[in-house]
C-alpha cells in the first residue's frame, strides 16, 4: 500500500491475463466492489480501487479515456450494454440437447425473469432515447466504433453528439446524474 501523496508502483501487465493481442491494458481507478458504507472512512475500505482495464474493450471506454464523456455517462452506457446483452443482444443462445427431458414437468419457459426485466428496461431506454436509440444500440450494445457508422468526419461528430446526449439522458434516467434539481451527495 502506498503512503498518502505517493503513487503506488505498478508492475508490468501481462497481456495473456487480459485477453487477446489487440488488448490495450492499463491500470485505472474503478469503484470498489467490496466497499461498505458502514465502514466509511477506514483505510482498508476505499471507495475506489485500482484494476486492469482493457482500453479497447468498447467505444465507450475509448470515449471516456479521451474525456469526451464523463463518468456518469460511461456508467449509463455500461448499464445499457448489460441490459442489451441480458435480453440476448450478444447473440442467440443454442438449445442444450445434452439435457434429458424430465417427465411430469411442464414446458420450460422461453425467457428467464432476467430477460423479461431486461426487455422492460430496454423499452424504457427506447422511450427515453427516442431517435438516438439506434446509435446507442450500435455503439454501446454491439460495441461498434463511431468511425464504422459513418465515413465522413461531420457525420461521425454528429453521431458522437447524439451518443453523448443519449448517454446524458440515460444517466439522468438511471439516477447516475441529476438535472440540477437535487443537491449532489458527497
Amino acid at each position: 500500500m502506498a503512503r498518502r501523496g505517493r503513487k503506488a508502483k505498478l508492475a508490468a501487465i501481462n497481456l495473456a491475463a487480459v485477453g487477446h493481442s489487440q488488448a490495450k491494458p492499463e491500470m485505472s481507478e474503478i469503484d470498489n466492489p467490496l466497499y461498505n458504507r458502514a465502514h466509511d472512512g477506514e483505510t482498508w475500505n476505499p471507495k475506489k480501487t485500482m484494476a486492469v482495464k482493457n482500453m479497447k474493450e468498447s467505444a465507450l471506454v475509448v470515449l471516456e479515456q479521451r474525456k469526451l464523456i464523463d463518468e456518469a455517462q460511461a456508467k449509463a452506457g455500461e448499464r445499457f450494454r448489460r441490459i442489451w446483452e441480458a435480453l440476448g443482444g450478444a447473440g442467440a443462445g443454442s438449445f442444450d440437447y445434452s439435457r434429458e427431458p424430465v417427465d411430469g414437468g411442464g414446458p420450460r419457459s422461453a425467457l428467464s425473469d432476467r430477460q423479461i426485466q431486461a426487455g422492460i428496461d430496454l423499452a424504457d431506454c427506447r422511450r427515453v432515447l427516442g431517435i438516438g436509440y439506434d446509435v446507442m444500440v450500435k455503439v454501446a450494445g454491439e460495441g461498434r466504433a463511431v468511425a464504422d457508422l459513418a465515413q465522413s468526419k461531420n457525420l461521425q461528430r454528429a453521431y458522437v453528439e447524439m451518443l453523448k446526449q443519449g448517454l446524458t439522458a440515460l444517466a439522468v434516467h438511471f439516477g447516475y446524474e441529476n438535472r440540477g434539481k437535487l443537491r449532489k451527495s458527497a
